[in-house]
């Protein structure tokens, strides 16, 4: 199973391939599985995406020196910040569209 989009775009952007990627979002989805109980739990996408972000810091921090850990770490949720404002974005547009096409349907009517 494929991470969702924002965790794969962080992932690939801290130099993990693709197969690592699904690697850890399966281990992810295992840890919150096995926190939870099951995957139908109302906690369970937010527990597995706080895992994969976790398996995402440890592996790009892996073989860097310790003092440079906190910069590369920084890196990383720079990027998450820019890939959520970035869908913020585009969900507020389309709620912009949506607000305009109700508005233009009722002065037709």
């Amino acid at each position: 199973m494929r991470a969702p989009t924002n965790l794969h775009i962080l992932a690939t952007s801290s130099g993990l391939t693709d197969e690592a990627v699904v690697a850890l979002w399966d281990e992810a989805r295992a840890a919150a599985i096995s926190e939870l109980g099951d995957d139908s739990h109302p906690e369970y996408k937010r527990t597995a995406e706080g895992f994969m972000i976790r398996l995402i810091e440890d592996k790009a921090t892996a073989d860097v020196p310790a003092n440079l850990v906190p910069w590369v770490l920084f890196d990383i949720h720079m990027g998450m910040a820019l890939v959520e404002v970035r869908n913020s974005i585009k969900s507020a547009s389309g709620q912009v569209r949506s607000y305009i096409a109700n508005l233009r349907g009722k002065q037709a009517a």
